[in-house]
C-alpha cells in the first residue's frame, strides 16, 4: 500500500506515461468544484491576461477560454506529458493567439514584471520546493492591483491520506495567508468549498500592490 501511495503521490506532482495521462483526466473531474470557485473568484474582465500555474489536464483553462472574456490565457506546467496533451486540446485557441502554453518551473517564471492581470493555480501548492519563492514570483509578474487565486486541499485531509509522507507539503490556511502577505499581497481573504468527494478545500486570494506601496509598509 505504501508503494502504491508513493507512486500516486509522485504522479500527482509530475504526471508521466500512460498512468499520468489517465490521472490528468481524473484530475479534470476531481478538481471541478475547485476550478469553478477559482473561476468565480478571478472576477474576469474584458481584455485581461490570465496565467495559470500547473494547468494539468487543462480543465480550468477550458472554462476560462470559453467565457470569451480574457484577451489571453497563458499556462505553465512542469510536466511534458500535460503540456503535450493540452497543446493538442487547445490547438484551435493557440492558433488564434488566445492561449499560450509553456514548460516552466514556478520558482522562476519566464515573464517580465507586471505582465498579468490575474493569476491562478489549483492543487499545486504542495509540490513547490519553495512556496514563498513561487508566491514572490507571482507577485512580481502581476500588475499592481492584479489578483492571485490559489486553491488547495485542507491539511487535515492530506494528513489523513498520509500524502505528507510522500513529498506533499500541506499548509494550514493561516500559513498560506501569511506567505501571501510576506510575498507582498494585500486584501487577503480565504473561501472554502467541498469537492465532488465532499473533501474540504480552500481558495486564498490576494491583490498585488506596487513596489512603492510595498517599500513604504
Amino acid at each position: 500500500m505504501q508503494i502504491i501511495r508513493a507512486f500516486i503521490a509522485n504522479q500527482l506532482g509530475f504526471p508521466s506515461g500512460w498512468f499520468g495521462r489517465l490521472l490528468l483526466r481524473l484530475l479534470n473531474r476531481n478538481n471541478a468544484a475547485m476550478n469553478d470557485l477559482v473561476l468565480q473568484l478571478l472576477h474576469l474582465q474584458s481584455g485581461v491576461h490570465v496565467l495559470e500555474i500547473g494547468f494539468g489536464g487543462g480543465d480550468l483553462i477550458h472554462k476560462i477560454v470559453n467565457t470569451g472574456i480574457p484577451a489571453l490565457i497563458v499556462g505553465v506546467e512542469r510536466s511534458p506529458e500535460a503540456l503535450n496533451i493540452c497543446q493538442q486540446r487547445f490547438q484551435h485557441f493557440i492558433h488564434q493567439d488566445k492561449v499560450e502554453l509553456y514548460l516552466a518551473d514556478a520558482t522562476k517564471l519566464p515573464f517580465p514584471d507586471h505582465h498579468f492581470h490575474r493569476l491562478c493555480t489549483v492543487n499545486t501548492l504542495y509540490f513547490w520546493s519553495d512556496a514563498l519563492q513561487v508566491l514572490t514570483e507571482c507577485h512580481r509578474i502581476l500588475l499592481p492591483g492584479g489578483k492571485l487565486v490559489i486553491s488547495y486541499t485542507s491539511k487535515a485531509f492530506l494528513d489523513k491520506q498520509k500524502f505528507s509522507q510522500h513529498g506533499f507539503v500541506a499548509y494550514e490556511v493561516a500559513e498560506v495567508e501569511m506567505m501571501l502577505k510576506t510575498a507582498g499581497f494585500t486584501e487577503i481573504s480565504t473561501f472554502s468549498g467541498k469537492s465532488t468527494h465532499h473533501q474540504e478545500f480552500f481558495c486564498t486570494c490576494g491583490l498585488a500592490r506596487d513596489a512603492s506601496a510595498k517599500a513604504k509598509s
